[in-house]
């Protein structure tokens, strides 16, 4: 099934269809249920502990539902022995039965498209796994996420925020099949080696059963370094121009005031968020050893209370330094950030959050100091 409308919908979806003219059986089998009424979802959903399950469903009515949300539909004809088809049969019975039907869903590495090709690789002995070994994209979990989730350019940004440096990795073929429409086209041309030692064309034949393109799936990842370079050099020569007006005038450390405020703010929910991430869920795999919670320290809450006191109360020296010194800090960071992307090790994929977040910090480090020294007197 390809993408839909919704976020979620983006990445496609994936079922066995299992259809048995003797005995009249036509279910076509998912494992991507879930229920946001479920208790506990959301916060099993921010944890990364979801409970999802597999079911099966006419095939044919789930055909329909798929066309009523005008989202494309395709049928591969697969190969197997007859020994082979049965083991499928009988996993899929096993699977569905109450005990047995729920798992830790996972986006990347256990979801509706890997749970069909763990299981025909089952059957196939590896073979699936083997046939494919020289097929990959030099594709990586960032970029797939960005391409598939790129008509929601705000909720795009803040995933590629939020992904560390593992996700940055090329996957192999079989890791990219996550994605239900790469295993649809990887599996497309292979010839697997069958249990009974013949060899034959994985897919037998494939059509479309619905023809849509409302929702398309693209290409390639969208490109944010521009807009984002742009955003960051506007917000950036905002705060400096506001820093060539009289130290005592009012609007400008009004608005300095705010544009800190909020953005600091901003900054620092996101980074307790991204690090509470790390430290306390599962998600860690792909988001942790994210040098990005440099550009969102913790310390950038203290800074959207102490700047506006420091600017508005310039007669506090106490705070006057400790607005000026974590300003000072948040700036260094990002320039840590910067700094890190020369060790391979270390390098993320995040040119697009420096190019917007660096000069930003280092122009409110900048703002801070000049105009609290200008209210109190100091030289600038």
């Amino acid at each position: 099934m390809g993408p839909g409308e919704e976020i979620f919908e983006r990445f496609g979806h994936q079922s066995i269809r299992i259809h048995d003219v003797t005995t009249g059986v036509d279910s076509a089998y998912n494992w991507g249920m879930f229920d946001f009424d479920q208790p506990h979802f959301l916060a099993r959903f921010l944890t990364g502990d979801t409970r999802y399950w597999m079911q099966g469903f006419p095939s044919l009515w789930l055909v329909g539902q798929y066309k009523s949300q005008g989202r494309a539909v395709w049928e591969q004809k697969l190969s197997l022995t007859r020994s082979e088809k049965d083991s499928v049969w009988n996993y899929i019975k096993w699977n569905a039965k109450e005990e047995n039907k729920w798992y830790r869903y996972d986006y990347y590495r256990d979801n509706c498209a890997t749970k069909v090709r763990d299981v025909l690789d089952m059957v196939l002995l590896g073979g699936i796994e083997h046939a494919i070994a020289t097929h990959e994209h030099g594709v990586s979990y960032r970029s797939e996420t960005l391409r598939l989730a790129r008509e929601y350019p705000l909720i795009n940004f803040g995933m590629d925020f939020v992904l560390g440096r593992p996700a940055d990795d090329t996957l192999s073929a079989s890791e990219e099949m996550f994605v239900p429409m790469r295993l649809q086209q990887l599996i497309r041309g292979i010839r697997v080696r069958h249990s009974d030692g013949t060899v034959t064309r994985l897919v037998m034949s494939e059509r479309q059963l619905v023809v849509d393109e409302r929702y398309q799936d693209t290409d390639a990842p969208p490109g944010y370094f521009t807009p984002a370079l742009k955003v960051g050099l506007l917000l950036t020569g905002l705060i400096l121009a506001l820093c060539i007006l009289p130290g005592a005038s009012a609007p400008a450390r009004w608005t300095i005031g705010v544009i800190a405020t909020l953005w600091n703010l901003l900054a620092g929910v996101v980074g307790i968020l991204l690090l509470c991430a790390e430290l306390f869920t599962r998600h860690a795999a792909y988001m942790g050893h994210n040098v990005n919670v440099l550009l969102a320290t913790p310390a950038s809450l203290a800074l959207a209370v102490l700047i506006p006191l420091a600017l508005w109360k310039p007669q506090s020296e106490k705070l006057v330094r400790a607005a000026r010194s974590l300003s000072i800090f948040a700036a260094g960071c990002g320039v840590l950030a910067v700094l890190l992307r020369i060790i391979p090790i270390l390098a993320q994929q995040n040119r697009p959050l420096l190019v917007l977040a660096v000069p930003v910090q280092a122009a409110l480090a900048f703002a801070i100091w000049r105009v609290t020294a200008a209210r109190n007197g100091e030289t600038v």
